[in-house]
């Protein structure tokens, strides 16, 4: 609705009115005038598109186009004549101002009026660049810039320096900078690529989309999509109402998001992503993933160090952690393969499966049911509870354990899965060798504690 409004602003200023056959005037105007090496380009202007060139003359060139229409061409003329240019040589540089006709013109009917630049400056010449209904063009600048335009486009290539663009409905898109970017946009897309430097975007109700950044970059947005590929630095991302895809991050990653998916890939440091009523993906993560979410899936593979994730309502899916693993969840089941470190996990109202652990093992689940194989070739500790579900543990023949293992309306069954006769020793100091609904022995001489405690369901323990 606002950028409907403000179109309806510049129809109404700055175009003359369908009915009829209004008369149209135009009127040239070209100054040139000297810009050392170094001085800043300045220019305040509405109504009209910038286009900024550099050149290798130590001079400003401006050329305009001055558009009027009107009823008849006196009038037309008129307002064209009242159209100035101003063009200032200060101590700092040069500086141009658009002045307009005096508002009560504006308000009379089928008059239209708008001023387009083409402009080229010195190359090392700072810019600074103020616009209003109307696009922003700067080519090949090589030095530290300033763009602040509204209702409008803002394009930007070729270049060098710290760039510092403001903008608002309408879109940014840089290609091409030597130098850190600072990016303030709103109801517009946002789009970078090839940037020498940092990057720093904020954005509204639309998408972001930065590619081949050297150094780190910091996002804060909503209502939009946001896709980073290739990053030489730390990413930090913070938004709402929309998914998040990081790709090829060279460094840690740190992203808050709210009502969308959140999806990382190749990142060489730690990923810390949150989340919220949608997924969380990531794939090959260098050191520590840690994951805080609610009423979302999470699913993630081949991970350097260790994992952590917290979630709710969704189902967790972790494979290839070379360190420890450790899931909190409610209402979700939980799947963890091939772990190479300790395995933590807890739910409700869901299962928890634990394939190819290697060190020790707990797990703490109820109203579901918990099956665990570990994998290590020593004694680890292994802890397992749940209600009203069974629990299935599988550990390597030969390894020693203590078994303590007891459940309610069910039964405790020890059997190797060869089926051969396990190798079992009624423990001392309990009394009991077996019996339908507890066990405790050692197992290879004893070792590490087995603890599993159900209720509702049968305990199986197998060995191979």
């Amino acid at each position: 609705m606002l950028r409907a409004i403000n179109i309806a602003i510049i129809l109404s200023i700055a175009a003359p009115a369908v009915s009829g056959a209004p008369a149209e005037v135009r009127r040239d105007f070209q100054k040139t005038v000297a810009l050392a090496s170094g001085r800043a380009f300045q220019i305040d202007h509405s109504l009209g598109n910038i286009a900024i060139r550099t050149h290798s003359r130590a001079e400003a060139e401006i050329r305009a186009s001055i558009q009027c229409s009107a009823d008849t061409d006196a009038e037309a003329r008129a307002v064209c004549d009242g159209i100035q240019i101003s063009v200032q040589e200060t101590s700092s540089g040069v500086m141009v101002r658009t002045d307009y006709p005096p508002e009560q013109r504006r308000g009379r009917r089928n008059i239209g009026f708008s001023v387009k630049y083409d402009i080229a400056v010195p190359e090392s010449a700072p810019l600074d660049v103020r616009n209003r209904f109307g696009n922003v063009i700067v080519t090949d600048s090589h030095a530290a810039g300033s763009i602040h335009n509204n209702n409008g486009n803002v394009v930007f290539s070729g270049g060098r320096g710290r760039q510092q663009i403001e903008n608002s409905f309408g879109n940014v898109e840089v290609r091409t900078n030597n130098g850190d970017l600072i990016i303030r946009n709103g109801n517009g897309h946002v789009t970078a690529s090839d940037i020498t430097g940092s990057v720093e975007v904020s954005n509204r109700f639309d998408n972001i989309r930065l590619t081949n950044v050297s150094g780190g970059v910091t996002i804060n947005s909503n209502n939009g999509t946001i896709e980073v590929q290739t990053a030489g630095g730390p990413v930090s991302i913070v938004n709402s109402f929309g998914p998040v895809t990081l790709t090829g991050i060279k460094a840690n990653v740190n992203v808050k998001n709210q009502n969308g998916a959140v999806r990382v890939t190749d990142v060489t440091g730690a990923a810390d992503l949150a989340t919220s009523f949608d997924g969380v993906t990531f794939s090959r993560i260098g050191k520590t993933v840690k994951i805080f979410a609610n009423n979302t899936n999470v699913v993630g593979d081949t991970v350097g160090e260790s994992a952590w994730v917290e979630t709710s309502f969704g189902n967790v899916d972790v494979r290839g952690v070379k360190g420890g693993a450790k899931v909190t969840a409610n209402n979700t089941s939980i799947t963890l393969n091939d772990i190479g470190g300790e395995v933590d996990a807890k739910t409700t109202f869901n299962g928890v499966t634990v394939n190819g652990a290697a060190g020790p093992i707990t797990v703490e689940g109820q109203n579901g049911a918990v099956a665990v194989e570990a994998r290590t070739s020593r004694c680890q500790p292994v802890s397992l509870t749940t209600s009203f579900g069974p629990i299935r543990l599988t550990v390597p023949r030969g390894v020693g354990y203590n078994i303590n293992a007891r459940t309610s309306f069910g039964r405790v069954v020890l059997t190797p899965a060869d089926g051969s006769r396990p190798e079992l020793v009624p423990r001392a100091d309990s009394g009991i060798s077996g019996n339908q609904e507890a066990l405790s022995a050692r197992v290879s001489g004893g070792g590490c504690e087995i603890r599993l405690v159900g209720r509702n369901g049968n305990i199986d323990i197998l060995t191979k």
